[in-house]
């Protein structure tokens, strides 16, 4: 199943261990990395099948992901003229729309 991502730029750095992503600016493509989570395989020291780690796993990436969407709205803007979702120097406020992309502006 295929997240909806905050940005139209994502990438994904996860692995068997750790789970990471990167959003970039839709204007300018600024990165910004998440921090890192631990997968940690539901608290079992052993998990007895391939399949039910596979789930474990697909269940915690999916968390961390919206957990670093979450986060990622804090680090962008969203433009409510053009719905792009920018960089702090790619923002500008204004008294009467609260702010709009410089492209907007």
């Amino acid at each position: 199943m295929q997240q909806i991502t905050l940005t139209k730029k994502t990438i994904d750095h996860s692995d068997t261990g750790r789970f990471s992503f990167s959003f970039f600016c839709d204007r300018c493509g600024k990165e910004w990395v998440s921090q890192e989570k631990e997968f940690s395989q539901g608290g079992f020291t052993v998990v007895e099948s391939d399949e039910a780690l596979k789930l474990l796993w697909a269940h915690e990436h999916r968390t961390a992901f919206d957990e670093a969407s979450l986060d990622a709205r804090m680090q962008f803007n969203r433009c409510p003229k053009c719905d792009r979702w920018v960089c702090d120097n790619c923002f500008c406020i204004e008294r009467k729309t609260g702010g709009l992309c410089v492209d907007c502006c």
